[in-house]
C-alpha cells in the first residue's frame, strides 16, 4: 500500500524496495480496540499499516476524547519517533490491525541514505498536517452538514487512491460516536446530519460502509477541493 501510495509522485525504485524489504521483516498485530499507544509513553519503534484502520486521538482532563484522524493502509504511525522520545497522543486499533514494526535507528539509516525517499516519505506528514487544517477549518467554520460531507470527500480520495473503494462504496468501520469525536459535534446532531445527507439523496449508509450517490453534490455540500491532500505534488521536488 505504501508503494501505491507513492509511486503517483514517487518513482520507487528496485533498491528502495529492496531496502524496505530487509526493514519489514517483523509483522505485529493488534486486536479490535487493542491500545497501540498512549500520551507519554515511550516510543517503541514506527509502525507501517499494512491492513486494518487506527485511530489517533486526544484526551482531555474531562475525559472528553477529540479524534485527530485515521491511518489507513499504507500510512505510518509513530513517524514521530525519529524525532521525539515519547508521545503526546494516543493510538488504538480501530478494527482488527496488521503492521510492520521498524526499528528507528535502520529507518532513520535509510532515509540518510536516500534523500529523494525521506522528501517522499516527509510529504505523509505534510499531508497528515494539510489535514489537520482542514479539519480545524471544519471545527471553527463549518456547519455540521459540510463537516460530514467533508469528512467522507476526504476518505474516499485518501481510500480510492489505495485501490479499497468499491465504485461508489467505501468502507468505514467507525461508530456515529467516533464521527463525533472527530467533527466537534454530539452523537445525535451526527445521526440527524446523516439523515439529512441520506434524505437529499447523497449518500447510502451501509454496515461499515458507506455508499455515495452523487459525489460531485457531496463536494459541492462540502466546499471540497482535494488539492490539499497533495496527491502529486512531491513529484516537482525530486
Amino acid at each position: 500500500m505504501l508503494f501505491r501510495k507513492l509511486s503517483s509522485f514517487y518513482p520507487v525504485s528496485g533498491r528502495v524496495e529492496e531496502a524496505f524489504a530487509e526493514l519489514c521483516t517483523r509483522q505485529v498485530s493488534f486486536d479490535r480496540q487493542e491500545a497501540i499507544l498512549e500520551a507519554g509513553q515511550a516510543y517503541q519503534g514506527i509502525y507501517l499499516i499494512t491492513e486494518g484502520w487506527v485511530t489517533r486521538f486526544k484526551l482531555l482532563p474531562t475525559g472528553e476524547r477529540l479524534i485527530v484522524n485515521f491511518a489507513l493502509p499504507g500510512d505510518f504511525i509513530c513517524f514521530n519517533a525519529t524525532l521525539f522520545s515519547k508521545a503526546d497522543h494516543f493510538l488504538t486499533a480501530k478494527t482488527a490491525v496488521t503492521a510492520f514494526a521498524l526499528e528507528k535507528n535502520p529507518f532513520g539509516k535509510l532515509l540518510a541514505q536516500d534523500p529523494a525517499l525521506a522528501i517522499a516519505l516527509t510529504w505523509a506528514n505534510a499531508q497528515e498536517e494539510a489535514m489537520l487544517a482542514e479539519r480545524l477549518a471544519s471545527l471553527g467554520r463549518r456547519t455540521a452538514r459540510e463537516r460530514v460531507a467533508h469528512l467522507f470527500c476526504e476518505l474516499w480520495r485518501r481510500l480510492h487512491l489505495l485501490g479499497l473503494t468499491d465504485n461508489d462504496r467505501f468502507p468505514l468501520p467507525i461508530t456515529q460516536e467516533d464521527l463525533a469525536d472527530t467533527l466537534g459535534l454530539s452523537a445525535v446532531h451526527v445521526n440527524r446530519t446523516l439523515r439529512q445527507l441520506r434524505a437529499e439523496g447523497l449518500i447510502e449508509l451501509g454496515t461499515s460502509h458507506v455508499r455515495v450517490l452523487s459525489k460531485q453534490g457531496l463536494e459541492a455540500v462540502a466546499g471540497f477541493d482535494e488539492g490539499y491532500l497533495h496527491f502529486t505534488e512531491v513529484q516537482h521536488l525530486l
